[in-house]
């Protein structure tokens, strides 16, 4: 039997075609350095810890875990740093991560960067407080660049994104991060409770205080099956920005009774507590 040419050229054509879109499918995530199946399981299951959860004790047990599996892998010790209260500790990571950082390449590098530069930041701010602000203000430089990169690179990093938000807010407030949050976030992300969370505190910066409420309604709602303080933080956030200050301190207490080591929820506890202590009896 005789076949076309030229409609074997084109199922050679459709091969082509959709190997070349699985190829571009499978840049939704970030293909990082270490081997480690487990490495890579408590890294994310860290960052998941952090992000969904709040839950920054348990994450930082993640990424120790993390690096027992592989010592060398560096990202996971760049986060490691970020995490740990110790200063001693903070330092000789830090140092580490410079000694190292010409073993990362690509991507992972422009990730590990900002990771870096943050670690660097928490030290600053720890030993030489007043020189906190100005090392920041370069922190964002090195952080607005590269995770633009990384964001639009791979789509399905609903974390990074979520780093990156932060960024563009501390950078331009949160009528213009609203925007970008909207236009850079896929619609299945938008439930991502630390993007949840996100928008309903940046709506209470705005004035828009309902949807606000509807939000992190939406997130007591998502997260009531776990023992965690984001939601009570977020509604702590939106009540004390609305001047609701004895309904704010009921949420940032039961936030902080939950984790004590939420920085969400012992930043508003504090914010809180000391506007209470100036107000006049």
């Amino acid at each position: 039997m005789i076949i076309n040419r030229t409609l074997i050229l084109g199922i050679v054509i459709s091969l082509l075609i959709l190997s070349c879109s699985n190829s571009h499918s499978e840049l939704t995530t970030v293909q990082y350095s270490t081997s480690s199946d487990s490495t890579l399981y408590y890294y994310k299951k860290g960052w998941k810890q952090i992000m969904d959860l709040g839950a920054y004790a348990d994450a930082e047990v993640s990424y120790r875990k993390a690096l027992r599996f592989d010592p060398n892998f560096l990202l996971g010790k760049s986060v490691l740093a970020r995490l740990t209260s110790d200063l001693e500790e903070r330092l000789n990571l830090y140092h580490e991560l410079e000694a190292e950082k010409e073993t990362l390449t690509g991507d992972e590098r422009k990730i590990f960067e900002v990771y870096k530069a943050l670690t660097y930041f928490t030290n600053v701010r720890e030993q030489t407080p007043e020189k906190a602000k100005t090392t920041l203000d370069s922190v964002f430089v090195i952080a607005e660049k590269n995770l633009k990169e990384i964001v639009h690179r791979y789509s399905n990093e609903v974390y990074l994104k979520a780093e990156y938000i932060e960024v563009l807010h501390s950078l331009y407030g949160a009528e213009t991060t609203l925007d970008s949050l909207n236009a850079l976030t896929k619609e299945d992300q938008l439930v991502n409770p630390f993007l949840l969370g996100y928008e309903a505190e940046m709506e209470a910066e705005v004035g828009n205080f309902k949807a606000a409420i509807q939000k992190a309604q939406e997130l007591e709602k998502l997260m009531q099956s776990y023992k965690t303080p984001k939601p009570y933080a977020v509604l702590a956030a939106i009540y004390f920005k609305m001047d609701s200050l004895q309904k704010a301190k009921s949420y940032a207490d039961k936030a902080f009774q939950l984790d004590p080591r939420n920085l969400d929820a012992s930043r508003i506890k504090t914010k809180i507590d000391q506007q209470l202590e100036s107000v006049p009896l």
